[in-house]
């Protein structure tokens, strides 16, 4: 797209829109958002400075503020961080204790990577999750608040050049990770920095996260926003994710599996990987998971990318009311055997809208099973989907890459322009739009060994107000 014509599609589309009878969300604060009330430190509070420490940003506080911490354990009362910086090697936290960071103080990481051992609780789901700056396990009733920062001076990490790179995770710190949990809360944090995926919560049940910022720039690979991991009862509600890999993702490593998760009113910007995604790990049962009212500002892959690889029986999801600018694929729904092959039965999309998907990673709407696996009762309703176009020879079946990673371009430029529909059952397609930027030789929806069926659908064609190629 020429930067000449962003202004343009900015405007005119929402005219056209209403002049076909869309109504198209536009750019505002998503329904219910509320600020976050952060809460007051509960007593009894335990100061760190009381044992020693400097807050200096030179000084290391780790032995203080690790006293200050064994000390709150159990109490139900908070260690308080005041404003300053406090350097710190990896600390460990406990049950019944709040970690508050006033408005001003700053957790720094050690920037030393040596300082990060591995550590892990028995029966890990997964080795690559072994090192952070903070770690808990078994620590019902933890709450980590206030308007501090929490930075793993990333930028500033004395680590060899590869381990920047994708493939070693397990060598590089997260900011937090929480195992075996009841009960934990994490709000108004701002996360910085990490070295890895920036926070972990694995069997973790009754989460809350909310109003939390993450801001994981990219400085090296796999730098996820927030990883849930094989928990119940899960809330993410009113963040600000702003991460180099998956911003919201969802993983199952174990048996147990992903119950009851509602992810609602929170921004987020992708700058190398997807918006929400599940699918990198998927091997327990995945039910009941509600994503609504959130904002996508950029994703290079997926605005929503569903998958199932490793053998996940993945039932009862609810998209509603998603706002994406500039995503690669909008919609991306995955069926395949990385593993072993599992099932899809029963998403619901709704109130969808898609503005200028980028051309550059084979952009389009995916809902691909496997003739051994087939996607079971998809339904999309009242959404709209603005694609780029502008191929001029009708591309070839993709393969079937049935073991390969659920990336959402793997089919990269797909026999439809805005829907490729291929081992799929019971699939709807409602009061569905959808518009192309450039002129394009193909039809808006490809069909191959699937069940559609379309209602009041409209393809708008090129947008008449962005000049033709010929």
């Amino acid at each position: 797209m020429k930067p000449i014509l962003i202004t343009v599609l900015l405007l005119v589309p929402l005219a056209v829109l209403h002049a076909a009878g869309i109504e198209p969300r536009v750019a505002a604060p998503p329904v219910g958002v509320k600020s976050t009330l952060v809460g007051q430190p509960p007593e009894p509070q335990f100061n760190p400075a009381n044992y020693g420490a400097k807050a200096d940003g030179v000084t290391c506080d780790t032995g203080a503020i690790q006293k200050a911490i064994d000390a709150c354990a159990g109490t139900g009362g908070s260690v308080v961080l005041g404003p300053g910086k406090f350097l710190a090697k990896p600390l460990k936290l406990q049950a019944g204790m709040t970690l508050y960071l006033q408005k001003g103080a700053v957790l720094l990481g050690s920037p030393n990577l040596a300082d990060y051992p591995v550590e892990l609780p028995q029966n890990p789901p997964s080795k690559a999750l072994c090192r952070s700056l903070l770690f808990a396990v078994n620590a019902d009733g933890l709450t980590i608040d206030g308007e501090g920062e929490i930075d793993g001076q990333c930028q500033v990490m004395n680590m060899p050049a590869a381990l920047r790179k994708g493939g070693t995770e397990s060598a590089r710190p997260s900011l937090l990770r929480v195992f075996n949990s009841r009960d934990v809360t994490v709000k108004g944090i701002t996360f910085r920095n990490p070295c890895m995926w920036t926070q972990i919560y694995s069997e973790c049940d009754h989460l809350l996260i909310e109003g939390v910022k993450v801001d994981a720039p990219p400085d090296c690979a796999n730098l996820d926003g927030m990883d849930i991991c094989d928990s119940h009862d899960v809330i993410i509600r009113g963040c600000d994710v702003r991460s180099e890999d998956d911003s919201i993702c969802l993983k199952s490593h174990l048996s147990r599996g992903l119950k009851n998760i509602l992810i609602e009113n929170n921004r987020i910007h992708c700058y190398g990987a997807n918006a929400i995604k599940l699918g990198s790990a998927t091997r327990g049962p995945v039910s009941h998971v509600v994503i609504r009212n959130n904002q996508i500002s950029y994703a290079k892959y997926a605005g929503l990318n569903i998958a199932s690889v490793d053998g996940s029986i993945v039932t009862d999801i609810l998209v509603q009311d998603i706002e994406m600018h500039h995503v690669g694929q909008p919609v991306f729904v995955r069926l395949g055997r990385r593993s072993k092959p599992g099932s899809i039965d029963g998403i619901t999309i709704e109130r969808v809208h898609a503005y200028e998907t980028n051309p550059e990673n084979g952009p389009s709407c995916s809902i691909a099973g496997i003739p051994p696996a087939r996607i079971k009762n998809v339904r999309i309703k009242d959404c709209y989907f603005e694609m780029p176009g502008g191929l001029k020879g009708a591309p070839g079946v993709p393969a079937e890459k049935e073991n390969k990673y659920p990336q959402s371009n793997m089919f990269w430029n797909t026999p439809g322009y805005a829907f490729f529909i291929r081992h799929a059952d019971g699939v709807v397609l409602e009061n569905v739009t959808v518009r192309r930027m450039a002129a394009d030789i193909r039809p808006w929806l490809a069909r191959i060994d699937a069940e559609v069926k379309t209602s009041g659908c409209r393809d708008l064609g090129q947008n008449p107000f962005v000049p033709s190629s010929k």
